[in-house]
């Protein structure tokens, strides 16, 4: 028998296993190199990057959409540093930018449904399949490798590789790997910022006392309030970050989905906010916090953070279940998240301890109609901030963010603060003369700077001797601070990029990924624009070729001193997603200090907003070592648009400055951005 009569035999005998498993309902299996379980957008990531290798892939989401976060809600994206974003990641936004005909991240992010489409039609590009409503069952794990997972509509799925790409680490924990939630204590890794936090005044916050007794002195704690006791401040606890829906919404009137009252809604679970509202008379919807609609994407819609000190996050501790919930439970919670967003945007629109003019304010936002059709118009994906960590190979902390910056085995890098949301809605007895007084306090809140930091390949591999075939991008190897910032999609999808590229060579060499070679990764992660390290490149994508820009956001190269306003208003003519505006009649200055490839010849550009209050008699000082000139420009009426400032001679490295300064101008002073073009 020749070899064509045989392949041909093959198919026929596939084929008719199809159809008697269709017939007789048996067990579905299927096979590829690699199989992603969760498609967010670190999923996505991973499989595209596999699929770029040559690996065969196949996506597994349990819910109905692609992206997470990225996709559901959270388009107004978190950056840091945004040198740092390379790669795939770097793609996407490209593919945003080129989809509103605008600039790299000129807006943060896409409309939801604009970028789950983007990713539909990227996966398609590739050949990937995605099975869609189909929830983990069992994982098949034999000497330390996962064989298949198991769905719960009983099909199986075999790999060489698996990818955790779940904001819940549900495939690592089924596949029996450590994993951890909550707090660690001060002690666990010598972080200082770790454990329960203080009861401080912080962001987020409640303004005045407020009682969380149903009867103002004592006995039943009113709703939204968490009844856990306390643990000691800087000890463990299994606390995690509040859960929310970053909404979407429009005063479009040919978009908008009013604000309706809710079938379930109990205007008791409110009380709370009822006697907050009384006690800080409001006179504007934004002061209340309850939610702080502004235009920040495209087509007039807002994305909504939570804002106040009751918001859209719920701080009753209902959440700190979820991480390790059965489907039954998570469900429950998800819907009650629902349940209390939906109640709270009526009691905006209806409260009388509200005033009218609030009430009316709030009538005038709503839900948008083109997005989440299928979800009654609230996001399809829950924020998750946090649920499982893994513990694997290398714990990510507070130092490595801080201290221990560079790896020999980074991957990718991150750039945001150890950024946490409260955790909590709790209440503490405050001595106040002559009284003892409770007072309601939201918990845990904190923003702690940190400079870019290189991710490790370790951080995203389980313990060698619990298993060897599973790699995780989202629930990463690292305590509850440094996962706080690490938690942004963009690193996500760093991360994702980096698994999805080792997975396929773990595949195509048939290897444990504890024995890719970190060399060889690293070097086509480059090759691909990741951006692993700032050694070679300090600049990042800001520096393309021979040109390298500076924006006013980059702190590792600006430096502001005095009263600067950041604005991100889409309708000035900006430069990406900030500048900077002073009307301030005490001096304020900003530096910007680039960091140039080679000495030589440089063309330089200048962007500011074009507005009418500018000054007209900007000085624009260029210092470097063989260079000191002032360029006068008149802001009122150049802007929106690179321009030229002259041709200088700029010494390599960090030796040159641009310094903008309000001292003698005549308007508001506007600084944004600039660009070095090498000439010779």
């Amino acid at each position: 028998m020749n070899y064509k009569l045989n392949v041909r035999l093959l198919i026929i005998a596939c084929l008719l296993c199809s159809i008697v498993k269709a017939n007789t309902g048996l067990i579905q299996t299927t096979q590829s190199d690699v199989v992603v379980y969760g498609a967010t957008a670190g999923g996505v990531m991973a499989a595209i990057a596999a699929a770029k290798e040559g690996a065969s892939v196949i996506i597994i989401e349990p819910g109905n959409h692609i992206g997470g976060m990225l996709t559901g809600g959270l388009s107004n994206t978190d950056f840091g540093d945004r040198s740092v974003i390379g790669g795939l990641s770097l793609e996407f936004y490209k593919k945003v930018a080129d989809h509103y005909q605008s600039d790299l991240y000129f807006w943060r992010g896409p409309e939801p449904h604009v970028g789950e489409q983007i990713l539909k039609d990227w996966l398609d590009k590739l050949g990937i399949k995605t099975i869609y409503a189909n929830r983990l069952k069992n994982v098949s794990i034999k000497n330390r490798t996962i064989e298949s997972i198991e769905t719960q509509n009983g099909n199986l799925y075999e790999a060489k590789i698996f990818v955790d790409g779940t904001y819940e680490g549900d495939l690592l924990a089924r596949a029996g790997i450590s994993y951890t939630i909550g707090r660690e204590g001060v002690s666990k890794y010598g972080e200082s910022w770790a454990g329960r936090q203080p009861l401080i005044a912080s962001s987020h916050n409640f303004k005045n006392p407020i009682s969380p007794f149903v009867d103002g002195e004592g006995g039943e704690l009113l709703p939204l309030i968490n009844p856990i006791p306390l643990a000691p401040v800087g000890e463990e606890d299994k606390a995690v970050q509040a859960y929310c829906f970053r909404l979407l919404m429009t005063n479009d009137p040919e978009n908008i989905v009013p604000i309706t009252k809710p079938d379930d809604y109990d205007p008791e679970r409110y009380e709370l906010l009822r006697r907050y509202m009384k006690d800080l008379n409001p006179s504007t919807l934004h002061e209340t916090g309850i939610f702080t609609p502004f235009i920040n994407l495209p087509n007039n819609k807002a994305e909504i953070n939570s804002s106040g000190g009751i918001s859209t996050n719920l701080y009753d501790g209902s959440n700190w279940e979820y991480p390790d919930a059965d489907y039954s439970l998570r469900d429950s919670i998800w819907n009650d998240h629902i349940s209390y967003t939906r109640g709270l945007l009526y009691f905006a629109t209806s409260d009388e301890s509200l005033p009218k003019k609030i009430r009316e304010e709030a009538k005038k936002w709503g839900f948008c109609k083109d997005e989440f059709p299928d979800t009654g118009h609230l996001p399809h994906q829950l924020y998750v901030r946090e649920a499982r960590r893994m513990v694997g190979e290398y714990v990510l902390t507070q130092h490595d963010l801080m201290e221990n910056a560079v790896k020999f085995d980074g991957i990718g890098m991150g750039s945001y603060n150890m950024d946490i949301r409260h955790n909590q809605r709790t209440f503490h007895w405050v001595s106040r003369f002559p009284e003892l007084i409770p007072e309601t306090i939201n918990e845990g809140y904190l923003s702690i700077p940190v400079k870019p930091y290189e991710i490790p390949y370790r951080s995203l591999l389980p313990k060698y001797e619990e298993c060897t075939n599973l790699i995780v991008p989202i629930c990463i190897s690292s305590s509850n601070l440094a996962y706080s910032s690490f938690r942004m999609e963009p690193q996500y999808m760093i991360a994702g990029h980096a698994a999805g590229v080792a997975a396929a060579m773990a595949s195509e060499a048939d290897i444990e990924l504890h024995k890719v070679s970190v060399e060889e990764l690293q070097s086509k992660l480059v090759e691909q624009g990741q951006i692993i390290s700032f050694e070679k490149n300090p600049n990042g994508y800001f520096q393309n070729g021979n040109t390298v820009v500076i924006d006013d956001d980059m702190s590792r190269f600006v430096e502001k001193k005095g009263n600067w306003h950041v604005s991100e208003d889409p309708l000035a003519g900006r430069h990406d997603i900030t500048f900077l505006k002073t009307d301030s009649k005490e001096a304020a200055k900003v530096t910007y200090r680039p960091n140039l490839p080679r000495k030589g010849k440089y063309k330089l550009y200048g962007w500011w907003p074009k507005s009418e209050s500018a000054a007209k008699n900007v000085s624009v000082k260029i210092i470097s070592k063989n260079t000191d000139n002032t360029v006068k420009v008149n802001q009122k009426t150049t802007g929106n648009s690179w321009f030229y400032l002259g041709t200088f001679n700029f010494e390599s490295g960090q030796n040159t400055e641009i310094v903008l300064s309000n001292v003698g101008v005549n308007g508001t002073l506007f600084s944004d951005a600039f660009k070095f073009e090498f000439v010779e």
